[in-house]
């Protein structure tokens, strides 16, 4: 199982938090929302890991690209990537930007909602929020469980064991809608990302991609249980500071 990979106690961002491109991904879509939406907009990546969602963004004529990351291991990486880059969002008060993206980092938070109200201050008018979370009621983790008894952390995947809050698709939309100036969200859905044991040339197959299809749809009709990760794209439109 996915979840299962093994990592070094100490892993970097760059060897935890892997590029997935592949379709179905939740890094695919959300470099899907933001292809041709960013320029001359300011960009907040938050969570940044390994930076390479923000390589990707660099892409896009972004006017700023901000990172924070509390791993000041990737620090020296991410610089080369990003305009700036800070270990919290506290020295960016009084500034605002058009997209904050927020993928797979709230569920290392103790308290994601108060977070949210925290970074409220930091959007701007008609911005936009991509959230990316991972499912605690996806069958892999409601079957063990089920079945076994079993709720074992792991050290990459959905019971990763730095994930400190766990979200159903519920839970997201609750969260979602706590989100002050919220106008509109639009809901999504990530599948396993099988691509990470594969051989390339399978992965790369148009067989493969087929079958990805098939599994998203599959998870977008019955998401509580067939989604790897719950993904948002929340719209703002009045200034809410």
């Amino acid at each position: 199982m996915l979840s299962a990979m093994v990592l070094p106690a100490e892993a970097s961002p760059q060897e935890r938090y892997v590029f997935k491109p592949s379709y179905g991904s939740s890094h695919h879509w959300a470099l899907t929302q933001l292809k041709g939406n960013l320029r001359g907009k300011r960009v907040l990546d938050v969570g940044a890991g390994g930076g390479t969602i923000g390589r990707m963004v660099t892409q896009e004529a972004a006017a700023e690209l901000v990172a924070v990351e509390i791993d000041t291991r990737a620090h020296p990486s991410l610089q080369l990537v990003y305009n700036e880059v800070y270990t919290s969002i506290e020295p960016l008060h009084g500034r605002k930007f058009d997209c904050i993206l927020l993928l797979d980092v709230l569920e290392h938070l103790a308290d994601p909602f108060d977070f949210i109200q925290r970074l409220a201050p930091l959007v701007a008018p008609n911005a936009c929020i991509l959230i990316s979370v991972p499912n605690i009621a996806h069958w892999s983790v409601r079957f063990p469980l089920f079945f076994c008894g079993r709720f074992e952390y792991r050290s990459r995947g959905i019971l990763d064991a730095t994930h400190r809050y766990f979200f159903t698709l519920k839970r997201l939309k609750q969260l979602c809608d706590s989100i002050p100036g919220v106008t509109q969200t639009e809901s999504s859905v990530s599948i396993e990302p099988i691509e990470l044991v594969l051989p390339v040339w399978l992965h790369r197959s148009i067989l493969f991609t087929f079958a990805s299809r098939i599994r998203k749809k599959i998870a977008e009709v019955v998401p509580s249980l067939m989604a790897y990760q719950h993904l948002a794209l929340v719209r703002i439109g009045r200034d809410i500071a």
